[in-house]
């Protein structure tokens, strides 16, 4: 594996996920399981918490319009105390997990399903003026999102299938159901792909939650580099800093994976420059 050293910036968490890097905040992500959203600011010396205990935030977007777009039991807008629901669960579904954005703002978010119901969950895209539409119905544990740089792909992790998956970043929702396609299969990894992560010279990165690491496909699907991390459960990760030069590696802490530290923030001199995050501009139908 490749010899990045990361350095702990932060930890005791539980499980954390949903990293981003937005200028204007630093690192962004959430404790799935203590609850919260938390930002960790340019030059800060710790996190502070920007939205306090709601738990199971598997995906957080940044809205151009203030706040951000988080999941969970829904996926709505939270801007202080204003909460405005952009997508409810259905009876079958327990739980939002992951969820990304497209340069045009759209949103993009896997459902996890209730599993005495049906064995699988949805792959939702949320427009611009709030209409919803069901790309997949066939993800087993739905994670990691994330465009290219051309904006013309987007990756979506199944971590169940221990799939990437690839569409096609189409005008029309019917037409980027219809171009999904196999991108990589991590099944050689004894570890779930979790967070996902594209650069801008559109390599794919992905946290393998087990393996203690994140591997490196470039865009014809070659793996060109694997980094390990100090812990197994190795939950998600975001290119950040001023240059987008630095990588934040995240951790979690959980009975199948213990971490005595709790779940940690690494980051490390990153391999390749990453890409800006994209705002979310959903407004609700």
């Amino acid at each position: 594996m490749a010899a990045h050293q990361l350095e702990a910036i932060a930890g005791g968490y539980g499980l954390t996920e949903a990293a981003r890097w937005y200028p204007e905040h630093g690192l962004v992500f959430s404790d799935m399981t203590k609850g919260g959203v938390f930002r960790l600011a340019p030059g800060a010396s710790e996190p502070e918490t920007i939205i306090e205990h709601r738990k199971a935030v598997g995906g957080l977007v940044a809205h151009a319009d203030g706040g951000f777009v988080v999941s969970g039991r829904n996926v709505c807008i939270k801007d202080g105390d204003r909460t405005v629901t952009l997508l409810e669960t259905k009876e079958d579904e327990s739980f939002f997990n992951d969820l990304g954005a497209d340069a045009r703002g759209r949103l993009f978010c896997g459902a996890m399903p209730r599993t005495d119901v049906r064995d699988a969950g949805r792959f939702y895209l949320i427009d611009v003026d709030g209409t919803v539409s069901v790309l997949t119905e066939d993800l087993q544990i739905a994670n990691g999102v994330h465009a290219d740089p051309s904006d013309a792909l987007l990756y979506s992790v199944d971590s169940g299938r221990k799939l990437v998956w690839k569409f096609a970043l189409a005008d029309k929702a019917a037409d980027i159901a219809a171009s999904r396609e196999l991108f990589v299969d991590t099944s050689e990894y004894d570890a779930l792909p979790d967070g996902l992560a594209v650069a801008a010279d559109g390599s794919v990165w992905v946290a393998m939650a087990g393996a203690g690491c994140v591997v490196g496909w470039d865009a014809a699907g070659a793996r060109t580099a694997e980094i390990a991390s100090p812990h197994a459960l190795t939950t998600t990760l975001a290119f950040g800093g001023a240059n987008l030069d630095v990588l934040y590696v995240l951790t979690g802490d959980m009975d199948a994976h213990p971490n005595p530290d709790g779940g940690t923030v690494f980051s490390t001199v990153a391999p390749t420059l990453g890409l800006p995050a994209p705002y979310a501009r959903v407004r609700p139908a």
